[in-house]
């Protein structure tokens, strides 16, 4: 080795040799003239500098790489304080670093699991967490960090309600915590395709095909034949599509609302429903209605008039008698209250409506401006649109 580094090393510096005289020649730096002393004296140093910034840097690299290689404590604690740490449990927290850096650690910043690329969190109280190592996918003990189920699938999900589903050889299989399989339904794995995730006791499947997606429960039956487009859990609920239309279905796989064609939202204890037509239907959980037409906003709508309107500034005495007024050269054109309103169905469609609520147009329109007291400009789109009188009645 010593041999092999003074031979390096003799190499080196006489290619580095070679090229500064051959710098020195081009620039004529070989004479002893004050211009080629100050010459030389430029290049050396800049050379000089060079060399030292490369140095130091291959210097912090490779020791930068050793220490992390040699576990250090000093690089362990630089790297515990990284923004990258996610709280898994009391006692086990993940550090998310490159590629496969990243390793979990227990509450004494010990690393318990190395080699990590990435983790996904399981739902509801499952306890472990699908994790890659860069090739193959297992699974981890969120509060010890031992491994369960040693990476060796090229595909994993999450756990939930005490399953998860690999990708076995091409095959969609279902295993429990020990890593036993307990459904084997023959079922493809197509790329692309979400987690396989159960939500109230079923899962989403697909057909061979994977163009159509059904609904499977715990014991691996069809609970719903794999002849929709789309299937969505939210909360308690399902919501499937044909396609076209969209049914809401309960946790029993109930129908709570037939198919219609709309956009479906379950929120705020609720079931929101909007229309084709762009108007907007309330239901309860149970499917019954709440309200047939539900408006989210009311506007005032306001028209220019030919009223020129001039501005005065008034002056007031100690006692607050008028002293003096003045008007202003600026004058304001005048604006009156047109006698409908509008209202918004859903988001940015507007409709109009008379002063007691009386609903006058459907909710058709990107926009409505007032352009006269019963006048009104009613946009399809940007571009195009008609004018409507305060009956609801296109204007010729």
């Amino acid at each position: 080795m010593k041999r092999y580094i003074k031979l390096f090393w003799v190499g080196l510096t006489g290619i580095l040799s070679a090229i500064a005289n051959w710098i020195t020649t081009v620039l004529g730096m070989t004479d002893d003239s004050k211009y080629g002393k100050f010459i030389r004296r430029v290049v050396g140093t800049c050379f000089a500098v060079l060399v030292l910034i490369f140095t130091g840097t291959v210097l912090w690299a490779v020791g930068e790489e050793v220490w992390r290689k040699l576990d250090c404590d000093w690089f362990k604690a630089e790297t515990i304080d990284y923004y990258g740490n996610e709280e898994l449990s009391r006692e086990i927290s993940f550090h998310e670093g490159y590629a496969k850096d990243g390793y979990l650690f227990n509450r004494d910043n010990k690393k318990v699991l190395k080699n990590i690329s990435w983790i996904a969190k399981p739902l509801g109280e499952d306890s472990l967490v699908c994790y890659s190592n860069g090739e193959k996918r297992g699974y981890f003990n969120m509060y010890t960090g031992e491994v369960v189920i040693k990476p060796q699938y090229r595909h994993a999900w999450i756990f939930s309600e005490g399953l998860a589903s690999v990708d076995d050889n091409g095959w969609i299989k279902f295993i429990d915590y020990t890593g036993k399989v307990v459904i084997d339904n023959h079922i493809r794995y197509v790329p692309g395709m979400d987690g396989y995730v159960f939500h109230n006791g079923h899962c989403v499947i697909h057909n061979k095909k994977g163009d159509r997606l059904g609904l499977m429960n715990k014991e691996g039956k069809t609970a719903l034949a794999p002849e929709y487009s789309s299937i969505e859990p939210t909360d308690s609920f399902w919501i499937v599509s044909n396609g076209k239309e969209k049914t809401v279905l309960n946790a029993n796989l109930d129908t709570i609302l037939p198919f219609m064609d709309a956009k479906v939202w379950i929120n705020n204890g609720m079931i929101e429903v909007t229309m084709s037509d762009h108007t907007i239907r309330t239901y309860s959980l149970q499917g019954e209605i709440i309200e047939a037409f539900h408006i989210s906003e009311v506007s005032q709508l306001y028209y220019d008039t030919n009223e020129i309107r001039y501005n005065s500034t008034k002056t007031y005495d100690d006692e607050g008698n008028l002293s003096s007024e003045t008007e202003n050269s600026e004058a304001t054109t005048g604006s009156g209250v047109a006698r409908c309103r509008r209202y918004q169905a859903e988001y940015n469609w507007y409709g109009l409506m008379t002063q007691d609520g009386h609903v006058l147009t459907p909710p058709s329109y990107s926009d409505i401006t007032a352009i006269g007291p019963d006048l009104y400009l009613c946009k399809t789109d940007c571009e195009h649109g008609f004018i409507i009188n305060g009956k609801g009645q296109r204007v010729k």
